[in-house]
């Protein structure tokens, strides 16, 4: 099949931006169907300030003070804006449906000017009320500042006439796929795709179209363009200090997944306990053997309480794979394992929707790889980061909309929640060789006595898979949780 000729054009950004003071080089372009009410008040809320036109898409009847086309879709009226607004540097979508208020208008106003004089922005798009519709990416996160994301949807997006392209109507009229390629091309030259925490509009529920012709029709189109399909470089750091028992099982699943290994290993606990030789020695064999690319020891800080130093070691293997060049990382223990068919399937998510940050849910494993722990006493599962942006950190005990990990919170707002369906994370924490050396280098070691703990110890060393609860360490459950048996 012969490649369109868009995807091929080189992108040269402009040598020189207009100040705030001058008129914006934009076009609006509101695209309209059956909703001319709205199309009008577009128009008469923008035109003041900006070129501004109406494409009407066959409306019944026909919208007035507008550009009367036949029903051409919204790939048409792509295609449309395209061509008329080759004469300016900007040109703006909105699509007729979507509503604003006289605050946000005003603030919307002020923000086209300043994104039309900025040098770093390809794309642009105000933020969705969470009762409208929108992908993650566009929903108000309510930070009031302005985010960058992947991608954005059309029903709003001003971007550069640098990035367009015209689109081929005979494979892909209903335009799916124009908005998210439009923010790749500008990926692809350094600029910046925005969504506008600080203005709100509201774009509702249903489109009108059948989702399933329109992604047919997406898929045929995207097929056809070379750049289209993202690549992402993924790290993995595993965290190490007891435990080491597990790692050649998880390197032997998804070692080869991804781009770079490296096991951040500690000499000596967070609560100053001295790593086993037999510890140091598998660590030691994983390096030799060409496992692992790199062997980076985390020094102790006794000054510092033990959790929070977990939450900087996590902090220290992002910063590492981001210095590698890994695009995404994703940090875990030694007793944490992902299975090769899941992690492949969450990682072609990641690379084709490229969020920001991803969690994923986990089953809590007692004694073997037979029985879990039935732990979850609040209304969500439990989750644990997966592969997060490596230029994101984790911030000891910040609010987290799910239960999880304290040490191991993602400070991004953009967080996407992976279906246990998709992948889980399965823990291995209750499954050692030796239990007394985790109970004794337990980073939560002072929040129990030692009375508790050699319960637990008990506990574990009796269990035969018979007994229906076993000693833990959960305080919300007076320390004895159920046990199941899987099959």
């Amino acid at each position: 099949m012969q490649r369109p000729n868009q995807s091929m054009v080189k992108i040269e950004l402009p040598k020189a931006q207009p100040t705030p003071k001058q008129k914006a080089s934009v076009l609006i372009c509101i695209f309209n169907y059956n909703n001319n009410e709205n199309a009008l008040k577009w128009r008469e809320l923008l035109s003041p300030h900006f070129s501004t036109i109406i494409l009407d898409s066959g409306s019944n009847p026909p919208c007035t003070d507008a550009v009367n086309l036949d029903n051409i879709y919204y790939g048409g009226m792509f295609n449309e804006a395209i061509e008329r607004s080759k004469k300016y540097k900007w040109c703006c979508i909105v699509t007729s449906d979507v509503i604003i208020d006289e605050a946000n208008a005003k603030r919307l106003i002020t923000r086209i000017n300043e994104v039309c004089a900025s040098p770093r922005i390809g794309n642009y798009q105000p933020s969705c009320d969470r009762s409208g519709r929108s992908h993650d990416f566009g929903y108000n996160k309510g930070t009031g500042t302005q985010r960058s994301v992947p991608y954005m949807e059309g029903w709003f997006q001003l971007f550069r006439t640098i990035l367009g392209f015209k689109l081929p109507l005979n494979i892909n009229r209903i335009g799916w796929g124009t908005d998210m390629y439009l923010c790749k091309r500008a990926l692809k030259v350094g600029l910046s795709n925005i969504v506008d925490d600080s203005v709100v509009v509201l774009h509702p529920h249903g489109s009108g179209f059948d989702n399933n012709e329109a992604r047919k029709q997406m898929d045929k189109w995207t097929a056809t363009l070379p750049d289209w399909e993202n690549e992402i470089k993924v790290g993995l750091a595993i965290n190490a200090f007891e435990g080491t028992e597990h790692i050649r099982e998880t390197l032997k699943q998804i070692g080869n997944l991804v781009d770079g290994v490296a096991v951040f290993f500690q000499k000596e606990s967070y609560n100053g306990i001295k790593a086993d030789e037999a510890d140091i020695n598998e660590i030691e064999s994983i390096k030799s053997e060409g496992l692992v690319r790199d062997i980076v020891e985390f020094i102790r800080m006794p000054y510092v309480d033990a959790r929070e130093q977990e939450t900087i070691k996590r902090n220290q293997c992002m910063s590492y794979m981001e210095k590698q060049g890994c695009d995404y990382t994703i940090v875990i223990d030694s007793d944490e394992f992902y299975s090769m068919a899941e992690f492949i399937n969450a990682k072609d998510y990641v690379r084709r929707i490229l969020p920001d940050a991803t969690y994923c849910y986990y089953l809590n494993f007692y004694k073997d790889k037979y029985h879990i722990l039935v732990d979850d006493c609040y209304d969500q599962l439990r989750a644990v980061p997966f592969l997060c942006r490596s230029n994101l950190r984790f911030k000891y005990n910040m609010p987290c909309r799910m239960p999880s990990d304290v040490t191991r919170r993602i400070d991004n707002h953009s967080v996407v929640m992976l279906p246990k369906e998709a992948i889980q994370m399965y823990h291995w924490s209750w499954i050692r060789n030796d239990i007394r050396k985790k109970m004794g280098t337990w980073s939560s070691l002072d929040h129990f006595t030692s009375g508790e703990r050699e319960a637990m110890i008990e506990s574990w060393e009796k269990f035969d898979g018979t007994q229906e609860y076993v000693n833990v360490p959960h305080k919300i459950c007076n320390n004895k949780v159920k046990v199941v048996k899987i099959e």
